[in-house]
């Protein structure tokens, strides 16, 4: 069984409360240096370190956030983008509640890649798992190689969430992280809600005569 190789950071002090009324796993996944380690930083502890060594293996965090009144509580796990782990990443995906598909507005190849994730998200998660598309370093302008208008249309190509953010700057890093959780809150409610009509709406048994 694969461990996690980091330790827990969890948060739940700030919003006064250790019982969170939802609890989502997400996985964090792109390729090596779209900065997942540092968007993770940057959510958890409002913090950015230049140099942020790659992850190895699986590292994650926990984040409790509020979200329409209730308290979500995220548990982040961060991949390693490296092709020698896809192997390990794939079996965090059965599990998974969401995940972000993450690339480097300034690397062309890290969006490329974006469909091979999005297929090995597919293949293990299922076809439903609430995905968001996330295009990370916007504040490297200048250097820029993917527009934000040919991320939005994969999204919608693939039925989506999409955001554009920055590690660095913290610009769209909680927004996009809201943004999730409450579509994590509807699926799930929407869940709970044929559940409850499967219970009081049993279907009947035929009887022969």
């Amino acid at each position: 069984r694969v461990q996690p190789v980091g330790k827990e950071t969890s948060l739940n002090e700030e919003n006064g409360s250790t019982d969170p009324d939802r609890l989502f796993k997400i996985i964090l996944v792109g390729n090596s240096s779209v900065g997942k380690t540092s968007l993770l930083q940057r959510f958890c502890d409002d913090r950015f370190h230049h140099g942020t060594s790659a992850t190895v293996g699986i590292d994650y965090s926990v984040k409790t956030i509020t979200v329409d009144n209730s308290q979500v509580a995220l548990q982040l796990w961060d991949t390693a983008g490296q092709e020698r782990y896809r192997s390990i990443t794939k079996q965090f995906f059965r599990k998974a509640d969401g995940v972000v598909v993450i690339y480097d507005v300034t690397a062309q190849d890290s969006f490329t890649a974006v469909r091979l994730w999005l297929t090995s998200v597919k293949e293990s998660a299922g076809e439903d798992i609430p995905i968001m598309l996330l295009g990370n370093k916007t504040d490297k302008a200048i250097e820029r190689e993917v527009q934000k208008e040919v991320g939005e249309r994969l999204a919608k190509d693939y039925q989506m969430s999409f955001y554009e953010c920055s590690a660095c700057s913290g610009y769209n890093v909680m927004e996009s992280m809201v943004c999730l959780s409450r579509l994590l809150k509807e699926q799930e409610d929407q869940e709970k809600e044929k559940t409850v009509q499967l219970v009081n709406n049993p279907s009947k048994k035929k009887t022969c005569c």
